[in-house]
């Protein structure tokens, strides 16, 4: 990936966009080179195609110089009715937290309770209905120097420590009495799920021996984690900010006449996996993902996060374009409400483009990079578009500095398209393609140029 590595990157870019900057022009036609000598002439009519595709695999966790650590993990089986099913599952390792505890025989243990911070914004569909989800100790350890993708999976335990039922509270905060001190207080925490455990399985962490509890590597032989399965088919997903400080497996527990408390926590150098598989078969999507490349029908594209879809779009005749400047170059991609789907499963928020050098080469579209470079942030949105808008019915995006360098032969001819984010977000589209029989709801690219 393009990084910004040189100040002599910022003349670069300063040079670039002073180069193709644009002064409004007035659309004046609608043929490519159709003869009118004037310096400005407006295309609409390029050839495009496009396909859907699958990925392989999602990196959920890696340490090192590219480390992946998320912090939200979407939770669920959602029965889509477009795309078909997507089942999401959490495995997450817990360890001591900053102070170790004070446990010891003469305690006794009163509930065990695992905490789940609900992220409301990254949640998604129908919420308001029924979850449930088993949580069972896992037998087999995860190791935080492997890379992990969303394929792998782990031995758990054939007996879950719980079942719970509920429908999630997204937005509401609840209020729990917590041990402070030498007395019982109510606290008022932000919205999240407990669940409680069997405290049997935990009774006997009162009885560990002092050096087991204060090194991780011999807590994690002794406890490995759990895993967060859910149990219901919904119309939705959840999202938990598992890395949340309130992200917790709280103990409560007597000590004489005190009662006490105890978190076990997740820390940036614990494993979480992130279990998501997603299963096609006699979806609406089906038919656009089970034949080749060159077959797939293209007069509706899907894009979905997670390890779901993305769509490539290619400008096969691009070299034909050779000897114009582009002023302003716009793919327009309609929003598609289909009849079997449901209102609340909103469109993506932001699409996010790179150029297909090989099949295992990606690299971002200058249109991305450019703003990125010059903002030093990830908010390309304003430069680059692909923003799903309010009332708006279509994406804009912005393709003026990749499409001067596919016609000058310094790009390939495919694009990549993907959900911004997409390894925490569940949200999907569906797209008008190259080939849609109706004007409205075709993709399209919109082309301002200047003939030299």
């Amino acid at each position: 990936m393009k990084k910004l590595t040189k100040p002599a990157l910022w003349v670069l870019l300063f040079s670039f966009t002073a180069f193709f900057a644009c002064n409004d022009p007035t659309v004046i036609g609608s043929d490519l080179l159709s003869g009118d000598q004037l310096d400005i002439e407006f295309t609409d009519t390029l050839t495009l195609k496009a396909r859907t595709i699958t990925n392989d695999s999602l990196v959920v966790w890696r340490t090192g110089t590219n480390a992946v650590l998320f912090q939200n993990f979407v939770f669920g089986d959602f029965q889509d009715p477009v795309f078909g099913r997507t089942v999401a599952s959490i495995y997450a390792q817990y360890v001591t937290n900053t102070s170790l505890p004070k446990f010891s025989e003469t305690q006794v243990l009163d509930s065990v309770v695992l905490m789940l911070p609900y992220n409301a914004s990254l949640s998604y569909g129908k919420i308001d209905q029924p979850f449930s989800i088993e949580v069972y100790e896992m037998t087999q350890g995860m190791d935080a120097d492997e890379v992990y993708t969303n394929a792998d999976s782990f031995a758990v335990s054939a007996v879950p420590l719980a079942v719970h039922s509920s429908i999630p509270n997204l937005t509401d905060s609840i209020t729990v009495l917590e041990p402070t001190a030498d007395t019982l207080r109510q606290v008022k925490l932000p919205p999240h799920l407990r669940i409680k455990l069997d405290p049997a399985r935990f009774a006997p962490f009162f009885s560990l021996d002092s050096a087991t509890i204060a090194n991780d590597s011999s807590f994690l032989q002794y406890f490995k984690g759990l895993w967060l399965k859910p149990s219901s088919q919904n119309a939705g997903l959840l999202s938990f900010k598992m890395r949340d400080l309130l992200s917790n497996l709280r103990f409560y527990y007597r000590d004489g006449t005190d009662t006490l408390s105890y978190d076990f926590r997740i820390f940036s150098g614990n494993p979480i996996v992130l279990h998501q598989q997603n299963y096609y078969g006699g979806s609406t999507v089906a038919p656009y993902i089970s034949q080749s490349g060159e077959e797939r029908p293209d007069d509706l594209i899907f894009l979905q996060g997670l390890n779901g879809l993305n769509f490539e779009l290619e400008i096969p005749y691009a070299e034909e374009l050779n000897g114009i400047i582009i002023n302003k170059a716009e793919l327009i991609l309609p929003i598609i409400s289909l009849d079997n789907d449901n209102d609340e499963n909103g469109p993506v928020f932001q699409l996010y483009a790179t150029e297909v050098v090989s099949d295992d080469t990606l690299v971002l579209v200058d249109d991305i990079y450019l703003p990125l470079l010059n903002l030093a942030t990830d908010d390309f949105g304003n430069f680059f578009g692909g923003k799903a808008i309010a009332d708006e019915d279509f994406y804009t995006v912005s393709l003026s500095a990749h499409l001067q360098k596919v016609i000058e032969g310094r790009a390939t001819k495919k694009i990549r398209f993907t959900v911004h984010l997409r390894t925490e977000r569940a949200a999907r589209v569906v797209l008008g393609g190259p080939s849609n029989t109706t004007a409205a709801l075709k993709a399209k690219l919109r082309l301002t140029y200047t003939k030299y």
